[in-house]
């Protein structure tokens, strides 16, 4: 079985190798660790760095990366002597992970699933265990940890619906991959269920919850605050709106109802951040076309001290986390759009109330007892948009019960690092024990 996906991997490659090639030449952004990717490391990175063999977590999205914070810190915390290895797919994954991810020896990118490379990269590493969030299949790395007797685990797993029609699809193949795993700590009863029927066996299946429930609030203090909103040349009374993590096709619909909300609300300001830093210029253009008056994130330093600008673009990585404690309400982008939503605890643990539409499916399960708590609103279009915005906008005291019920969701349902901290110390050990 493995014959035929590496035989169509390696063909698929062949094929549109000219593509490829045109595409990373065009496209920087794909250019980013591109032979890190490829199993191109510098040797002074692991002999200096990495006194023993450590552990290796995986983590794709930004949104991860931030969540991996407790589950480092626990490690940490259990083993303090063992190196941690942090692996990134993206430039912005690599950047927050190298900013904002205290307690890390090293960030690398993750390697192309080629079986000529994940074994020279997983020997050269020679991690005591591999510890991927959520559910990142990697049918040759996870079979290449196997034969390596390199034990794994996926932690805060989930599936989504779409993700399920297809592994279940290529079960006859992915059962296989899947016993090369030793275990699987899943976010909910039906990323747990829907793990089984693709093939995991259930005595290597537990449910330990959504590891995101467990950030902690970011260490802004009141000063730290007050100086976020003098770089931003805000001031106490001015109302703020964050649109963060857009996409294409959001944006537009942002702008229309923020110029809606305006009218109403004339000390209403739009902070908007585009999730991928390559479409900075994209959104800017919007804006220009839109005659609001703005200004880029970078601009600020050299800007009037005066605020004359409607909306500001957050043009830089690693602020938005920080910047949703200054935020009067928060959409989620990614959600009026079908891309499956973002991260909406990022805001709530900063007790705000959170906005976002209908395409949450990557965090169905969080959005959905938000929800039904009342401590989040979703919105299916741009009339509810406005709307839902207006409303908590002429209420600070449905915002404060909506932001603290939000809040309250997410101290009842930490715990999932402690959790799967239960079953990753017992293999991390036995590994330790072997070597």
């Amino acid at each position: 079985m493995y014959f035929f996906y590496n035989t169509l991997l390696n063909l698929l490659t062949l094929i549109l190798s000219p593509f490829i090639i045109i595409i990373l030449i065009l496209r920087k952004k794909y250019r980013y660790g591109f032979f890190q990717k490829c199993g191109f490391y510098t040797e002074s990175q692991f002999f200096k760095k990495l006194r023993t063999r450590p552990v290796w977590i995986h983590a794709v999205s930004v949104g991860e990366v931030m969540s991996t914070t407790p589950l480092v810190n626990i490690i940490r915390k259990n083993f303090p002597d063992l190196p941690i290895i942090l692996s990134t797919v993206t430039k912005t994954g690599n950047f927050t992970a190298h900013h904002n991810v205290k307690g890390v020896d090293l960030v690398i990118y993750f390697p192309y699933d080629y079986n000529f490379i994940v074994k020279k990269v997983i020997s050269k590493i020679s991690p005591l265990i591999f510890v991927t969030l959520e559910t990142e299949l990697w049918p040759n790395f996870s079979r290449e940890l196997h034969l390596q007797n390199i034990p794994s685990i996926v932690v805060s797993g989930r599936i989504s619906s779409e993700s399920f029609k297809r592994y279940s699809f290529f079960s006859f193949f992915f059962k296989r991959v899947l016993s090369n795993i030793d275990f699987f700590c899943m976010q909910s009863k039906t990323d747990a269920d829907r793990i089984i029927s693709i093939g995991a066996s259930s005595e290597k299946v537990a449910l330990t919850g959504n590891i995101k429930f467990d950030l902690k609030i970011p260490g802004i203090t009141t000063e730290e605050i007050k100086e976020l909103q003098k770089d931003l040349h805000l001031n106490d009374s001015l109302k703020i709106l964050i649109a963060g993590s857009t996409h294409r096709g959001e944006e537009e619909i942002i702008i229309k109802v923020f110029t809606r909300l305006k009218k109403k609300i004339n000390t209403l300001l739009l902070i908007l951040a585009p999730r991928h830093p390559e479409r900075f210029n994209e959104v800017e253009d919007l804006l220009k076309n839109s005659k609001l008056p703005y200004l880029r994130r970078t601009a600020l330093p050299i800007a009037p001290q005066k605020n004359m600008h409607h909306v500001i673009l957050l043009d830089t990585i690693g602020e938005l986390s920080k910047s949703y404690s200054i935020a009067d309400i928060v959409f989620i982008g990614g959600s009026l759009v079908p891309v499956g939503g973002h991260n909406v605890l990022e805001a709530a643990v900063f007790s705000k109330p959170v906005l976002y539409g209908k395409y949450m499916d990557n965090f169905r399960e969080v959005a959905s007892l938000l929800e039904g708590k009342k401590g989040a609103i979703q919105v299916n279009n741009e009339d509810e948009f406005f709307e839902q915005s207006l409303l908590l906008l002429n209420n600070k005291e449905l915002c404060r019960q909506i932001g603290e019920t939000a809040f309250q969701v997410i101290n009842e349902n930490s715990g999932s690092v402690n959790k799967s901290m239960v079953i990753l110390k017992k293999i991390l050990e036995n590994s330790i024990s072997k070597n």
